[in-house]
């Protein structure tokens, strides 16, 4: 990709949680359940059970893709690159989301409530208008934007994140 060359900080953060990968593998579970049971033993789940085909792709949907994406490919990526700040959720977001520097009006280093000032973790837009970036933890940086938008970008390194920034102000 072009411009990864002027990388002047970079972070990857990946879900720590431990009820993350608990709630992920128990829906897995109910789904692999199903599927040895319908699929395998020929007994039908419920009192309505899914057609077979059916049964299979949300197998494969639930009991194998969602927690492959989810527990092995989720990471949030920051970047400062010499033109501005790029966030990337992955697998939720194919590009990379750009805020350039000339956008910027202010930026701090802050500590935020993640479930009561945003309703959780991920992509989140409060009603205040602002939108975060949340992985792990509550430490971040947030962005004031020159057309008045707020972005809240949660890091494990705020202040090396600030100075980033700094640098590319400058």
């Amino acid at each position: 990709m072009g411009g990864q060359e002027n990388v002047i900080y970079r972070e990857v953060q990946r879900p720590r949680q431990i009820w993350i990968w608990i709630l992920i593998l128990l829906i897995a579970a109910l789904f692999w359940y199903c599927f040895i049971k319908q699929i395998i033993f020929k007994i039908p789940v419920g009192n309505n059970p899914a057609p077979n085909f059916v049964m299979v792709i949300l197998w494969m949907m639930f009991g194998i893709v969602f927690p492959l994406c989810l527990l092995y490919f989720m990471k949030l990526i920051i970047e400062v690159r010499t033109d501005g700040l790029y966030i990337r959720y992955v697998p939720f977001q194919i590009h990379y989301k750009k805020f350039m520097v000339s956008d910027m009006a202010s930026f701090t280093s802050i500590t935020y409530r993640p479930i009561a000032q945003f309703g959780g973790l991920g992509i989140r837009l409060n009603m205040n208008g602002e939108t975060a970036y949340i992985m792990n933890g509550n430490r971040g940086v947030k962005l004031q934007l020159t057309n008045k938008r707020v972005i809240v970008v949660g890091t494990e390194q705020p202040h090396e994140l600030v100075n980033a920034l700094n640098s590319i102000r400058s």
